[in-house]
């Protein structure tokens, strides 16, 4: 075991052995009951053994097949902040962790529906928290704030997310794991491109969209009215503001790559 307060994750010959240790315990031991107490999940061996202190600990277990009993002699105490609040408490600590295993689920057509409408959402709740969410990539850049670890990227940082996803090594990310990955990085972009494309000003496609339904609305209606052809829209008058927005996308985008490279948002893989 490594004392917190030194700073290091690897052991040397000098550290004292854990409880698990001492006890026994392998990997691909499979515990079923501690002190007595069955367990089928984490969060249950994690109570039992916090609770118990640093008094003896029967660990029974699952080997090849066979059951076996282990003890440990004592359990180690350490200071834990269980409450997320900082408040630390003094726990049980025995050395273990689970194995994570990975569980495919597949949805049918309406889970898929309800998955688009979600990502839809979210997307267009981006779009509009945009220039607050880049004011704040702008304040992480200045070094006056953390930078979102959900917040938005340029295509320097999908690129360099997209990088990580595919030369990654971490135990349980396959192939196939790597693929929905990239899938769901390259779709994200893509559907926040395409719905911010909708907004309806120049020179989105969105504005054109909205100038030629105005031009068709206006036509129809003169031939209900029977009035003249009112004639072609004259898209030309949203210049300006296309020129605005085309000035605010650059600088959007500037702040991000900037962002991107100064502190970039971490994948955690």
């Amino acid at each position: 075991m490594i004392p917190e307060t030194e700073g290091r994750s690897t052991c040397t010959a000098e550290d004292p052995p854990s409880p698990a240790k001492q006890a026994g315990l392998l990997a691909g031991d499979e515990i079923t009951a501690l002190n007595g107490q069955a367990v089928s999940t984490w969060d249950e061996v994690q109570q039992v053994v916090r609770s118990n202190g640093d008094d003896r600990l029967i660990i029974t277990v699952v080997r090849d097949g066979q059951e076996r009993m282990l003890a440990a002699t004592r359990t180690t105490t350490m200071q834990r902040d269980l409450t997320s609040e900082g408040e630390l408490t003094t726990v049980g600590f025995l050395g273990v962790e689970p194995v994570g295993h990975t569980v495919v689920t597949r949805g049918g057509p309406i889970y898929t529906l309800q998955r688009m409408g979600e990502m839809t959402m979210s997307a267009a709740e981006g779009i509009v928290q945009l220039p607050v969410k880049v004011w704040n990539v702008a304040g992480a850049i200045a070094g006056v704030q953390e930078r979102d670890p959900e917040g938005p990227m340029s295509v320097v940082g999908g690129s360099r997310l997209a990088g990580e996803i595919t030369s990654t090594t971490t135990a349980g990310i396959d192939t196939s794991n790597k693929v929905a990955m990239m899938g769901l990085l390259v779709g994200g972009f893509n559907l926040f491109i395409g719905i911010f494309n909708l907004l309806p000003v120049m020179p989105l496609d969105g504005g054109h969209i909205v100038g030629a339904l105005w031009e068709g609305l206006r036509r129809r209606l003169a031939r209900l009215l029977r009035r003249p052809d009112p004639g072609y829209v004259d898209v030309a008058r949203q210049l300006p503001l296309a020129y605005a927005l085309g000035i605010t996308m650059l600088g959007l985008g500037l702040v991000l790559m900037i962002g991107d490279q100064v502190v970039p948002i971490p994948s955690g893989l």
